[in-house]
């Protein structure tokens, strides 16, 4: 039995690091493996995600989380 997978709709604020100016906010529509927010914020595959499209690494930018929203599970993985 695999884990579940989730949707998950994020509204999201990126600058480039050590910049001044204000967030650019873009909202973003995917999968996850988990429904607890906190873990979310913390996935790798997800900020890799938001960095690619922004045409940035992850490691160049700042992101913050303005609102998560979980629309429910949409099945399990195979592994």
């Amino acid at each position: 039995m695999g884990k579940p997978i989730y949707r998950v709709i994020i509204d999201y604020g990126y600058k480039k690091k050590g910049s001044v100016r204000k967030f650019a906010i873009k909202k973003i529509d995917t999968f996850v493996l988990t429904n607890v927010e906190e873990e979310i914020k913390k996935d790798e595959g997800l900020l890799n995600k938001m960095a690619r499209r922004v045409n940035k690494k992850p490691e160049q930018i700042d992101i913050i989380f303005k609102k998560i929203y979980i629309e429910g599970q949409y099945g399990e993985t195979s592994y």
